[in-house]
């Protein structure tokens, strides 16, 4: 799966880009809409990610998954499922 703001791989066990830190499950449900309005206000549509937030992003994940291992919620399943329609939707409706 490619992160919707940087393009970056992410494996499906990330809640988010490793890269840029942007949650990916709410950037691929919001992420257009973002994009857009930062458009509209004459900025690029990607903005960086500071390196401050990737640090402090690093160290949430470690101790996640320090206090609760790997193993997938309902939430990370149900995310993961719509993610993965919504990418293969527009994968088919590029070609």
């Amino acid at each position: 799966m490619r992160c919707p703001q940087c393009g970056a791989e992410i494996s499906d066990e990330a809640w988010n880009c490793a890269s840029c830190g942007m949650n990916v499950y709410w950037a691929s449900q919001h992420y257009e809409d973002l994009a857009r309005a930062r458009e509209d206000k004459g900025l690029p549509p990607q903005p960086d990610t500071p390196a401050f937030l990737r640090r402090a992003l690093e160290r949430a994940e470690i101790e996640r998954n320090a206090a609760v291992g790997r193993a997938d919620d309902k939430v990370r399943q149900v995310a993961r499922r719509t993610m993965r329609r919504r990418e293969a939707a527009n994968t088919e409706s590029d070609n």
